[in-house]
């Protein structure tokens, strides 16, 4: 009794589990992703990250403010000096300048400053910082690209799956009646021995067939949640949807508007923006400060003293630091124009595999159609022909097979162009939705 109670209610288990599992349509799928999906998010954080490095950049266009403070105390005779002279309470007949008495000092301070040019530098990075942002940005769009053409696979990789069971489901019916019908002869004496057994090795490997279907369909559907980003936390999978097959690209369809393409020409532009900063560093810069100061002996009464002017800085050698610089940052202009060929490169080849793929699918999926009704005939015949006596029993297996394998290549056709269809709209640059 405990065991029977045991098996009752794992089935009532299992059977409770099962109804969890929530079915997603295609869109629904597509917007778990966007929300949870880890790369994505990442890409939205570098884009975050880069408009915050812009933001450093237009630092250099406002002036500086501080606030300063300090307290020293000295008897050193210049340093007394000049104490009691910003407190401007310096008394020569009273002074001994060579052994004067120990002063203490507090000092507050306002100081501002302001560049005013520094050869193009500040501007350059600004720009520079700009476009890297806007490759950011590109690079996010390519990222969720990417994201929903793998929640397109993936979705339809599962109704792949789920065919294929079925299939092999069908198989392994038909192969039962198979067996009963050689079984049946077989009693009648209208069939030999080894016609049953070939039935039931036949039926065999449909089992195990089968077994293989719906483990691939139970992995097809891990995938599918993890490309979602939800894992193992949430019971979902795809839902049993006929989709219509997309339309094939034109002849005058192409990927201008790839979003890698254009971060990799933003790429490209940023860098010619640093090789501009670095060149800054041959000229002179100038800046403007001015400062006010409050000292005091007894921090009550504080006098004021104020000071500006403006700096101007030539770098006559600096150790051949700017010329490094200036090297470091053309060799990388010239290694974004590589990735930026390399890109152009990929692209047409993602492109012309594209076409390629779903034409081969297309046809694919008109011949397997026609396929399985052929199949479904032949078989048809064949039973018919071995129930009168005019076929061997090893043609109705035959015929048997070739029906399953047909069903699952119109199956995995139906699926290619599906797949094939997205990946060139993805190869095209179009949003995918």
């Amino acid at each position: 009794m405990k065991t029977a109670a045991l098996i009752l209610a794992m089935a009532v288990s299992v059977g409770y589990g099962q109804d969890l599992t929530r079915p997603l349509t295609l869109p629904e799928a597509i917007q778990i992703a966007l929300q949870k999906n880890p790369d994505l998010a990442t890409a939205q954080h570098r884009v975050q990250a880069a408009r915050a490095a812009l933001q450093q950049t237009e630092a250099a266009f406002w002036p500086q403010l501080k606030l300063a403070g300090s307290y020293s105390a000295s008897d050193n005779p210049a340093q007394v000096f000049m104490m009691t002279l910003s407190q401007r309470a310096f008394d020569i007949a009273s002074a001994n300048f060579n052994h004067p008495d120990t002063t203490d000092n507090l000092n507050g301070r306002i100081v501002a400053m302001y560049s005013l040019y520094n050869g193009g530098s500040d501007r350059a990075n600004r720009q520079a910082a700009q476009l890297g942002a806007e490759a950011k940005e590109a690079a996010r769009d390519a990222v969720r690209n990417a994201l929903i053409y793998e929640v397109i696979r993936a979705f339809h990789t599962v109704g792949k799956a789920r065919q294929f069971v079925r299939a092999a489901a069908a198989a392994v019916a038909s192969m039962e009646a198979n067996v009963q019908l050689a079984r049946d002869r077989h009693e009648a004496g209208h069939a030999l021995k080894t016609d049953l057994l070939d039935a039931e090795v036949r039926l065999a490997a449909a089992r195990e067939n089968l077994v293989q279907a719906r483990n691939a369909l139970a992995i097809s559907e891990t995938i599918f949640r993890h490309t979602l980003g939800v894992g193992e936390t949430e019971n979902v999978t795809a839902a049993d949807t006929v989709e219509n097959r997309r339309p094939a690209a034109t002849d005058t369809d192409t990927a201008a508007a790839r979003p890698e393409l254009l971060a990799a020409r933003k790429a490209v532009a940023a860098a010619a923006r640093k090789v501009r900063a670095a060149q800054g560093g041959y000229w002179p810069k100038v800046s403007a400060f001015a400062r006010y100061d409050f000292d005091s002996g007894d921090a009550r009464n504080y006098e004021g003293s104020w000071l500006a002017g403006v700096n101007v800085e030539v770098d006559v050698f600096d150790g051949f630091l700017t010329r490094g610089k200036v090297a470091e940052a053309r060799a990388d202009l010239a290694a974004a124009r590589a990735e930026l060929r390399k890109t152009e490169l990929a692209i047409q080849l993602e492109v012309q595999q594209a076409r390629l793929n779903l034409d081969e699918a297309a046809a694919r999926l008109d011949t397997t159609v026609k396929a399985v009704a052929q199949a479904e005939e032949s078989l048809q015949l064949i039973k018919e022909r071995y129930r009168n006596g005019l076929a061997l029993f090893t043609q109705v297996l035959d015929a048997e097979a070739a029906l399953t394998a047909a069903r699952q290549r119109r199956a995995a056709a139906e699926t290619d162009a599906l797949i094939a269809g997205a990946a060139l709209e993805k190869a095209l640059g179009k949003k995918l939705e």
